[in-house]
């Protein structure tokens, strides 16, 4: 997210065919200190054009490295929630961190057991 000084990728998670992150989208370019609310004015991008730009640059980019041009690689869609307190973000962590561990399950994995 260097491109988007103003986005801060916090915990986070990379599985096989989709991503589990919490984006902290600052009024403030400088990740020293400022407002850590998420605003949708003022920006270059709301989060809706992030998430697609981070999908069409990755998904390049891991094609070429595969000699797999067009291939698709990410899920079609995404999923957003604004953290509102400290419990829901300690929540939303924990599930991120202990995502891998449910792959064998998860209905978007085609080895499923």
């Amino acid at each position: 997210m260097r491109q988007y000084p103003y986005v801060i990728c916090d915990t986070h998670v990379i599985m096989p065919n989709h991503l589990h992150a919490i984006l902290i989208i600052s009024r403030e370019t400088d990740r020293r200190g400022g407002s850590r609310t998420a605003p949708t004015e003022g920006h270059n991008k709301p989060l809706g054009r992030l998430i697609g730009a981070f999908k069409t640059v990755s998904t390049k980019r891991i094609n070429e490295m595969n000699n797999t041009p067009g291939r698709p690689f990410w899920q079609r869609n995404y999923y957003e929630h604004v953290i509102r307190n400290g419990e829901e973000y300690d929540r939303i962590r924990r599930y991120i961190l202990e995502n891998p561990s449910n792959w064998p399950r998860d209905d978007e994995n085609p080895g499923r057991i």
